[in-house]
């Protein structure tokens, strides 16, 4: 995503969620075969994120993983309308 780019350009492909369909999404994701890697990010970023994962009622990990895979998704879907 360029610094020009802006949120509202991006599809989300979970708007129309509800959150327990939300959930389930993310629950789901953690089912899903995994790999183990390392990954530095700021401490706030951090601390964000467990905090709203907590607010979810979800693994922070699990919440990661299902942002990321939003995120790749509209880098996905942005590449195809090019």
């Amino acid at each position: 995503m360029t610094a020009s780019a802006k949120p509202d350009q991006f599809p989300d492909p979970y708007e129309d969620l509800s959150d327990d369909e939300f959930e389930r999404e993310i629950l789901d994701a953690i089912e899903q075969s995994t790999i183990k890697i390392s990954l530095r990010v700021p401490k706030r970023l951090l601390e964000r994120t467990k905090r709203v994962a907590t607010e979810r009622g979800v693994p922070y990990q699990a919440l990661m993983k299902a942002l990321l895979d939003r995120g790749i998704y509209r880098l996905e879907q942005t590449q195809k309308r090019l």
